[in-house]
């Protein structure tokens, strides 16, 4: 996987994030991202957010971190 790659998946999960984020509490928050995550991403979109939140080179907002908890990663 592209280093490349990685960033512009980063960026979108961020961006939701950053979108979801204005006069919600951090629960809803990280449940909304997780749900638009889920629905509208392709399996092999979470898994490489799932890369990359195992990689040093990439920053997620802290909003996503915990919503990556919910979020269905293909095995």
């Amino acid at each position: 996987m592209s280093d490349e790659r990685l960033k512009y998946v980063v960026d979108m999960a961020n961006q939701i994030a950053l979108n979801l984020l204005h006069g919600k509490e951090q629960q809803q928050c990280v449940v909304e991202i997780s749900h638009h995550i889920n629905r509208f991403w392709a399996p092999s979109m979470r898994t490489q957010l799932a890369q990359a939140a195992n990689s040093d080179n990439h920053q997620l907002e802290a909003m996503v971190i915990l919503a990556l908890e919910k979020i269905n990663i293909p095995a």
